[in-house]
């Protein structure tokens, strides 16, 4: 197949915060409880002792003790500390020669030691554990770095007012996933993950009532009916920007499989539970996936920032196996999607760490966190030879994000080695982010154009995450149909607005149409061609209605204005033409000799503008909003900050799905315009009667809006309403 053009498949970009926190709600097992060690157990003092030779492979481990030497006979079980590793072993023979002691073993285990006991471990700092009660916390932690050194992390001596035992940095920035030849690869543009995290453990050795009989005749006790929890808690802030590039049509599901082990050397811990020494160690890898189905060229970016907070653990009781521990409550912040190119791609990726922690140096719990996101992207076209009644164009957009996360357990750490116990993948969310297109619409409320002119439309997208339709930000494409003269049949959008130029004929009517892939018309508005009559209230027939609560219509363009997003005229307070210069000496209402106003005192008992001093009444009809009314408008709609065709300023959406663009056209004062195209000024009718100098005005940028008080001599925008 010849070789396509390079194309970036799939970006997406992923800052994950995680808490996990505890373990199950229920009265805590660890509150009251005694230590049981079996009597042939020996502890050895490893301060007056040194392993001088060991083999554990065949059990063998000569031990020189500076002291009095310890009263090891055949079946006694002790613990060997090699390094980072705590070794428990059933003796076999003993052979002492002065202060050196050579044995030969074979491996015992934690429950070959403890006997209906409970306990608990965790590595959070003393009394900041999710279990309550008797807790017993390291006495020491340290780290192998890669030169085989040791680092010595904390120590209970000195170090118990530390916050989290484990801080572990991740950076895996440019590191490639898949390589396939000329169809694909997949890298890590960024892949960071900090992890600030604390493990508890709770184990239960009972039941300890039946026996096995070893080849020499001695007899060795195991508990029956261990009982195992554990869970993680700490913080976890992962930051995913996945690139895939694709050169050919590629379809590719391997499931997923360990990326890097060990991308940070493992921490071990120590604790001493009823003068046992136990030895835990904390690993991660990191594991990969990737499904991804593709034909053509394509680009497709999107992503999400995502907390998630609850608790992940289990529990494993020997009569009854495994049950999950898990409740979550998440939030997702968008980020917004991009596409270009042509085709189709179903893409899901996973990058997920898998914690371990191992006991007695076998495996003990695992814990997967798997964050997801997948997108699909797809179009197609049909052109008729014939005519245009039955062609399209148009591409969609679906976006949809999730988290899975399981629990296993190996229990070679408490002697029982052929058993691994899973849980299934829990799925903890998995819902829709982003869909294109969603609806169309004029970008006026009832337009009905009287002569040929431009005529603009909004197209919408879903955003799930507020539960509402948002100006698209994708170039989606729009068909116009109409019997009289267009400008083109085909419009792209733009920052979420598509023109086309219209010369109808007699009772002419202007559809808009968005298309699925298959040919089918998801969404439509129409225009009609009208006199004008049945808007005795506006010279351009363009008010939107909102769906506010007073039913109430704002105008679609500033006055002066001849599109939505044109500035127009600007206006001193209470003035009705613009002028070239504003300050007091030019303000109708103001005496500069006397320093009084004439009009609006704050005495006279005006608040309001009258018709004749109102801006909108004058110019176009309907008046200008009270201030009341400018709140309205921002408590019952939902606002954005975007561009149409080059000029910033804030998108209202209603209810009902209607829009409104305000845009950014700052304000004149003296002879000068301030601040076109980062903040917008617009008056309301209302006077700011604590300083009669001001009037109430709607300000905003694209971080904040308010109502405020402003100088009545300063030129603002003037915006029209009218009831319905």
């Amino acid at each position: 197949m010849q070789k396509v053009t390079k194309a970036l498949a799939a970006i997406m970009l992923m800052t994950v915060t995680l808490f996990f926190t505890g373990c199950e709600k229920e009265k805590n097992p660890t509150e009251n409880y005694e230590v049981h060690i079996n009597p042939d157990y020996v502890s050895i003092d490893w301060d007056k002792a040194t392993l001088q030779s060991s083999d554990d492979s065949t059990g063998y481990y000569q031990i020189r003790f500076s002291g009095q030497t310890p009263d090891i006979q055949p079946g006694s079980i002790v613990t060997i500390l090699d390094d980072t590793v705590a070794h428990y072993i059933y003796v076999e023979t003993v052979t002492v020669n002065g202060n050196v002691m050579d044995i030969t073993s074979t491996k015992a285990t934690l429950s070959d030691i403890f006997y209906d006991t409970e306990f608990a471990l965790s590595t959070a700092s003393e009394g900041k554990s999710s279990l309550k009660g008797d807790v017993h916390y390291p006495v020491r932690a340290f780290q192998l770095d890669e030169n085989g050194k040791y680092h010595l992390l904390f120590s209970d001596d000195v170090d118990k007012g530390r916050t989290n035992l484990a801080h572990i940095p991740i950076n895996m920035d440019g590191r490639e996933l898949w390589s396939l030849e000329d169809y694909c690869r997949i890298y890590m543009q960024k892949m960071r993950i900090d992890l600030s995290l604390d493990f508890d453990m709770y184990v239960n050795f009972s039941g300890r009532n039946t026996r096995e009989l070893w080849a020499n005749g001695r007899e060795r006790y195991r508990s029956q009916a261990l009982d195992v929890r554990a869970s993680l808690h700490g913080l976890t802030q992962t930051e995913q920007v996945i690139c895939c590039e694709l050169y050919r049509n590629y379809q590719y599901k391997p499931g997923y499989e360990i990326w890097y082990h060990n991308p940070v050397q493992p921490i071990y811990i120590e604790f001493v539970v009823g003068g046992v020494p136990i030895v835990l160690k904390i690993n991660s890898d990191l594991y990969r996936e990737v499904e991804i189905d593709a034909v053509g060229q394509l680009t497709a970016c999107a992503g999400f920032k995502y907390t998630a907070e609850g608790n992940l653990g289990f529990r494993w009781q020997q009569t009854q196996g495994m049950s999950p521990i898990k409740d979550f409550s998440q939030s997702l912040e968008l980020v917004p999607p991009t596409i270009e190119g042509r085709g189709k791609i179903e893409a899901k990726v996973w990058v997920f760490p898998r914690f371990r922690v191992l006991l007695d140096g076998a495996l003990g719990p695992s814990f997967d966190i798997k964050p997801y996101i997948s997108e699909t992207v797809s179009g197609g076209f049909r052109e008729d030879l014939l005519g245009q009644t039955n062609d399209y164009c148009a591409w969609s957009f679906d976006c949809n994000t999730g988290l899975d996360a399981c629990c296993g357990l190996s229990l070679q750490f408490i002697g029982y080695e052929i058993e691994n116990w899973s849980t299934d993948d829990w799925n903890i969310f998995d819902f829709p982010l982003y869909h294109s297109p969603q609806r169309i619409t004029h970008a006026s409320g009832r337009p009905t154009p009287v002569q040929s002119g431009q005529v603009s439309f909004y197209v919408f997208d879903k955003n799930y995450l507020l539960n509402t339709e948002v100006l698209t930000i994708l170039p989606q494409i729009v068909k116009f149909e109409a019997r009289g003269e267009l400008s083109s049949r085909y419009a792209i959008a733009q920052n979420g607005m598509v023109s086309v130029v219209w010369s109808p004929t007699a009772n002419d009517v202007l559809h808009a149409k968005l298309y699925d892939i298959n040919g089918n018309v998801i969404s439509e508005d129409t225009i009609k061609i009208g006199d004008g009559s049945d808007d005795p209230d506006g010279n351009l027939d363009d008010w939107v209605d909102l769906g506010l609560p007073s039913g109430l219509l704002w105008s679609t363009r500033n006055i002066g204005a001849s599109s939505p997003e044109d500035y127009g005229d600007y206006f001193a307070w209470g003035e009705t033409s613009p002028k070239s210069v504003y300050d007091w000496d030019t303000y109708r209402y103001y005496n500069s000799s006397t320093g009084s106003f004439s009009k609006y005192t704050g005495s006279d008992g005006l608040t309001i503008l009258q018709p004749g001093d109102d801006a909108a009444t004058a110019n176009y009809g309907g008046r200008t909003p009270t201030k009341e009314e400018w709140q309205e408008l921002t408590n019952n709609t939902t606002s954005q900050w975007i561009t149409i065709n080059g000029v910033n300023g804030l998108c209202f959406t209603g209810s009902n799905g209607n829009s409104l663009f305000l845009p950014a056209a700052g304000f004149r004062w003296g002879s000068s315009l301030s601040y076109a195209g980062s903040y917008g000024y617009y008056w309301s009718s209302s006077l700011y009667t604590d300083n009669p100098g001001g009037a109430w005005n709607f300000d905003f940028d694209s971080d904040r809006q308010d109502v405020n008080g402003g100088n009545r001599l300063d030129g603002f925008t003037v915006r029209a309403v009218r009831q319905n």
